[in-house]
């Protein structure tokens, strides 16, 4: 029977792996990769020199234009730089900040709804995905102490604990989703999708970055460290049970039916009333040898 140690050893693994690749995807900035042909799209601008001249000062400007990774917090640029864009350089990869949670407030005022909508997922995103890495923080505190102390109570809070850090990463990714859709479907001005230009939508691929899959990765262990907490919580319950079933058992009386009294009594036990046991008297003359009619030998 598999007993509370092994899962406790379990959720202990998986919550701290999960908590470290969580850590890991919110620090790293490829969420979402687009890849840019710009050998293409120069190509493009040979054919079409009215295109160039249209399009020439974005080209080495804009960055959509440019091959980059998007993060939660930066966007980064693998290959080529955009000119005076003010980057920096992040684990040997420049980067820019991506401010597009807190835009200035002459933008917003101009914002539409489904802007406005993305804004907030956005937001919404950041928060929930800070949220739940703060509850699994305090989820191994609980734990740590759970399982020192082998307490029902804690281990169960850190099962729920890690529950809740659970969904709201999950929420967190729903967030992210809508706000990929959102940009891709939704919002038809610059510098989303629907506003480009057709050769660049032509060169263009979009694809979910290895910090997208290293989130969610994290996220599946985070719920399997809660699964197991839960079963050992049920484990020390049944062990714990086991343990008083034995205990009580050495102290629990046997009861033998007697047919004259027609009732159970307990055996070695006075069965009539008062203190002590019943006293019992042999029926055969049991006295010793000397002093019994002695006299006469």
């Amino acid at each position: 029977m598999l007993s509370s140690p092994l899962f406790l050893s379990l959720a202990s693994v998986f919550t701290l792996l999960g908590l470290a690749l969580v850590s890991i995807a919110i620090s790293t900035d490829n969420w979402t990769e687009v890849q840019v042909n710009r050998r293409e799209i120069i190509n493009a601008f040979k054919r079409e020199p009215e295109l160039s001249l249209r399009l020439q000062n974005a080209f080495g400007h804009n960055i959509i234009y440019f091959s980059r990774n998007y993060g939660l917090f930066h966007t980064c640029f693998p290959d080529t730089v955009p000119q005076e864009i003010g980057s920096f350089s992040k684990f040997s990869s420049p980067c820019i900040w991506n401010n597009e949670f807190n835009p200035p407030e002459a933008k917003k005022d101009h914002f539409s709804t489904p802007e406005w909508y993305r804004l907030y997922a956005y937001r919404s995103s950041i928060i929930c995905y800070g949220a739940g890495i703060i509850v699994v923080v305090l989820s191994l505190i609980t734990g740590i102490l759970g399982c020192w102390n082998r307490s029902k109570k804690l281990i169960i809070t850190t099962a729920v604990l890690l529950l809740i850090a659970s969904l709201a990463m999950c929420l967190a990714m729903m967030g992210w989703h809508y706000v990929a859709y959102s940009e891709r479907y939704l919002l038809d001005m610059e510098p989303y999708y629907k506003s480009w230009e057709s050769v660049l939508k032509i060169t263009s691929r979009h694809n979910y970055g290895w910090s997208y899959i290293v989130s969610w990765i994290g996220i599946a262990f985070l719920m399997l460290g809660s699964i197991f907490m839960f079963w050992a919580y049920v484990a020390v319950k049944r062990e714990e049970e086991m343990a008083l079933s034995a205990k009580h058992g050495a102290y629990l009386m046997p009861n033998y039916y007697d047919k004259g009294a027609g009732a159970i009594v307990p055996y070695g036990y006075g069965t009539y009333a008062g203190y002590g046991t019943y006293p019992y008297y042999n029926q055969y003359n049991t006295a010793g040898y000397y002093g019994y009619m002695t006299y006469g030998r």
